[in-house]
């Protein structure tokens, strides 16, 4: 079920596995995203959905900050406690994910702790993992 559409993004509700995904499809990370990435967060919260899943894979170059673009907008969203764990699986290209895992942990922001948040090159695994939570 389609719950958000715009020209670079969309956000589907998959019933089966509970779990939102958040596919983006514009050339980098730009406001059209934050405002998609906001959606999906503020849907996440009120119908109380437990798993997204951010297809970005075909978008981020390896200089863009996910901890600008990813943390630390899911920290100002989740600022309260949640009533539930969330999981997050982002699915990025190999040069992010790269960047990623190359960034010292200790300088990166880090989610609410009722948060688990995971980097996946691959959608299956990402997927896969998304279901074991």
């Amino acid at each position: 079920m389609t719950l958000y559409q715009t020209p670079d993004a969309s956000l589907t509700y998959h019933p089966d596995t509970a779990t939102l995904r958040l596919s983006y499809n514009a050339l980098s990370l730009a406001v059209g995203f934050e405002q998609a990435y906001q959606h999906a967060l503020e849907t996440m919260q009120e119908q109380q959905v437990p798993k997204l899943l951010l297809d970005l894979k075909r978008n981020a170059p390896p200089t863009d900050d996910a901890d600008y673009w990813l943390l630390a907008p899911l920290i100002r969203q989740l600022a309260k406690p949640l009533p539930q764990p969330i999981f997050i699986a982002a699915v990025v290209s190999e040069g992010q994910y790269q960047y990623q895992i190359g960034n010292s942990l200790a300088a990166r922001s880090l989610p609410p702790p009722e948060v688990e948040f995971n980097y996946f090159t691959s959608r299956r695994e990402a997927a896969a993992w998304l279901s074991t939570n």
